[in-house]
């Protein structure tokens, strides 16, 4: 699918960070010497340089040698676990010469730990980055480039046959429970576009596997869901009736195998051709589960730290915490960092739009529950929802996303930020949520671009009772920049991330790209769940220029005996994408 490659389509935010089991050491419990010890963890990064007499720890008494290192790079190499593939340092989904240029620049410039490029370029993982992963990484390529096999080939035999045929065969117990025969030569007709066996699954419009292809086909792919690790938080909270994540019980697969089984779903799931870089299977590196630990607070910005709060047995509790007068200036964002301890769906920063009244304007540091201890909406609560704009969010326990060199967000000073929490418990006991945000913030003078937050909004709704309706917006050139404030003069709109948001109605929401000096038009945006849509990263960044326009198109199905129209309650319906742009 071009328009994919030519975007270079990534869900979820980038440069995500999940730190491995390293024991989170006490400085002064080594004594009061200046021997130097090493580097350690402190739970975000490796800026422990501990001085001590010993490796003893002199409460515990337990030997924690093993806990130190002699450099800043390899402590960072054992202690943080980055997602994406490694050879993958533009995030594509494809290895290539593009990478190998990559390497070259990072080697020249000499980046170090815990830059993303400079772990995935690490192809040895000799914490090192130099000529040796260069001649590494082209050797991945001219051999990736002699296997002649078909993607599906390649999934099956180097994937499935080890992982799952052993249980999936003809006749298992396994095969016969899920109603799936991961065998080669029926694995094609057993899996595309069929309905899992699954009733949660079956009863939420999923297939096996789509072969739509693009971002809708992974969310509308049960198979994709079973395997994505990753989103194994996510996965159980939200989808409890799904079943166990696969292979049952582990080892589960590698970020390589996930990457290349992702890159053929997106690219249709097509039964013969090759779509998916064979290169990608040779990253072995698995998934681990995140700790939980406080983020140091960042030099330059702001921290907030929300709990810890009681989640009760069988319950969620999704609430938001307002903090305001932050700065009596514009600030400007270059990172963001999450960390929360675990039972957590999702974290969100919002900020307030113009259109806010200042009677809404919610009390600061106090706790809104979004629902009562019936389990209703709080309409006051869902109120202020309406006025949001997405500023930033994640639904991994811990993210960390570094805005592109050179660009940071504007945030005007007018408000602060609506934080939104989001914990599930479906245990038997009652779990503690926490939460630590921090906002990294540079002066303006050391900004090259100013990013600003994309809000289209169509109000213009209206759905007919019992009916599937479909709404098409179109936004020219001329028409974001007016809905911007933008100056006349500006030509190009460089748009860099995306999220829709619409209410329980909403079935589908896509956007599309018509360019205006070819004539194509591209879908490079879609969600299926109202309540959890996708936070697109463009890593080419999308060139809106004259002629081009963005057209929002979304499905809205009212089972209601009521005419619904556009509002802030949940009974409503919106139309709204967000994102990030910057312009010249």
């Amino acid at each position: 699918m071009s328009k994919l490659n030519k975007y270079s389509i990534f869900l979820i935010l980038i440069n995500y960070f999940f730190c491995h089991e390293c024991l989170i050491l006490n400085p002064s419990q080594y004594g009061d010497c200046e021997f130097n010890l090493g580097y350690s963890w402190n739970g975000s990064d490796c800026l422990n340089l501990i001085d001590g007499c010993s490796f003893q720890n002199s409460v515990t008494g337990l030997d924690d040698s093993n806990s130190f290192y002699i450099t800043y790079e390899e402590c960072m190499a054992n202690c943080f676990q980055h997602s994406g593939v490694l050879g993958d340092l533009n995030e594509d989904l494809e290895i290539d010469i593009l990478d190998i240029v990559l390497i070259i620049n990072l080697i020249i410039n000499n980046w170090i730990y815990p830059d993303h490029q400079f772990w995935a370029g690490d192809v040895n993982q000799d914490v090192s980055l130099d000529v040796l992963d260069i001649v590494v990484l082209l050797n991945r390529i001219i051999t990736s480039c002699q296997d002649t096999r078909s993607s599906l080939e390649i999934i099956s035999q180097e994937i499935f046959n080890s992982a799952c045929v052993g249980c999936h065969y003809a006749g298992s117990f396994y095969a016969q429970q899920s109603g799936l025969i991961m065998e080669q030569d029926l694995l094609y007709d057993e899996i595309i576009n069929k309905t899992p066996k699954n009733m949660a699954a079956a009863n939420d419009e999923l297939y096996l596997v789509s072969n739509e292809g693009g971002m809708a086909a992974k969310q509308n792919s049960y198979l994709w869901k079973k395997i994505n690790v990753w989103d194994q938080q996510h996965f159980y909270s939200e989808h409890p009736d799904y079943g166990d994540l696969m292979p049952l019980g582990g080892p589960f697969l590698t970020n390589g195998q996930l990457a290349f089984i992702e890159k053929w779903i997106i690219e249709g799931a097509p039964e013969m051709g090759s779509v998916a870089n064979p290169a990608l299977l040779l990253d072995n590196n698995n998934y681990e589960p995140p700790t939980f630990s406080a983020l140091q607070p960042p030099e330059n910005g702001f921290q907030f730290h929300l709990g810890p709060f009681d989640v009760a047995p069988g319950s969620e509790k999704e609430f938001f915490y307002y903090k305001s007068n932050l700065s009596n200036e514009d600030i400007y964002i270059n990172r963001f960092q999450v960390t929360m301890r675990p039972g957590s769906h999702h974290f969100i920063f919002y900020t307030f739009n113009n259109d806010m009244p200042n009677f809404l304007i919610p009390q600061p540091n106090e706790f809104r529950d979004l629902y009562d201890i019936s389990g209703d909406l709080i309409t006051e609560t869902q109120i202020t929802m309406g006025y949001h704009k997405f500023v930033a969010g994640t639904q991994y326990p811990f993210m960390d996303y570094q805005f592109p060199n050179g660009i940071a967000l504007r945030v005007p000073h007018d408000y602060g930020f609506d934080l939104n929490g989001h914990y599930f418990n479906y245990t038997n006991q009652p779990i503690s949520g926490e939460i630590y945000a921090n906002i990294h913030t540079v002066d303006f003078e050391e900004v090259e671009q100013i990013a600003e937050i994309l809000q289209l909004s169509n109000n213009n709704i209206f759905l007919p009772p019992n009916e599937e309706t479909t709404i098409e917006k179109i936004y020219s050139f001329n028409q974001i920049k007016e809905r911007h404030d933008l100056d006349e003069e500006v030509e190009n709109i460089y748009i860099f991330q995306l999220m829709s948001h619409a209410h329980q109605l909403m079935k589908r929401f896509d956007v599309e790209y018509y360019d205006g000096d070819t004539g194509e038009i591209d879908l490079i945006y879609t969600a299926t769940d109202y309540l959890h849509p996708p936070i697109l990263t463009l890593n080419n960044h999308l060139n809106i220029k004259q002629n081009d326009y963005i057209r929002i198109k979304a499905v809205y199905d009212n089972t209601t005996n009521d005419p619904v129209e556009f509002g802030l309650l949940s009974v409503d319906e919106m139309m709204i994408l967000f994102g990030y742009f910057y312009f010249d």
